[in-house]
């Protein structure tokens, strides 16, 4: 499966993207005190943000929570709304984006879907890097905490 293109970021206010932008999965820019949260996809071979596809009757809030502890083995502070990613893997697909800051990079995760954790900073990116995630973290991860934004 290849990695997602990005197409736009739409800056909607706060969880509430108009009924024709279906949300289908969520992601999130955890800063740790050494840079953003990156995890390793083994099946796109690609580091990106955690995240993933929001289940029925889950929020959006709560799929990047559930997310970010499944692939990063990790809990969050002060969850913050950024907007929606619309991004194009042979279909147009609309995502939540999160900020949040995490007390520490975990230890290394490794399971059928995850090959590692790296976090990602202006002066250093680990590669390859998907293009939706590239695009979010050069918007949003230079940024400080939530509170800062």
């Amino acid at each position: 499966m290849p990695a997602s293109s990005f197409v736009a970021f739409h800056a909607f206010p706060t969880g509430q993207p108009p009924p024709d932008v279906p949300l289908t999965f969520a992601v999130v820019l955890g800063r740790a005190p050494t840079g953003v949260l990156l995890v390793f996809n083994r099946f796109r071979q690609v580091w990106e943000l955690p995240g993933g596809l929001i289940d029925p009757g889950e929020s959006a809030r709560d799929a990047a929570r559930r997310e970010l502890a499944e692939e990063a083995s990790c809990d969050a502070e002060s969850f913050q709304w950024l907007g929606v990613v619309e991004v194009d893997d042979g279909q147009r697909r609309y995502g939540a984006v999160f900020r949040c800051i995490v007390a520490a990079v975990p230890a290394p995760v490794s399971n059928d879907e995850i090959g590692g954790i790296a976090v990602w900073t202006p002066e250093v990116s680990p590669q390859p890097l998907g293009p939706a995630d590239r695009a979010l973290l050069e918007r949003f991860g230079r940024t400080g905490p939530p509170n800062d934004a």
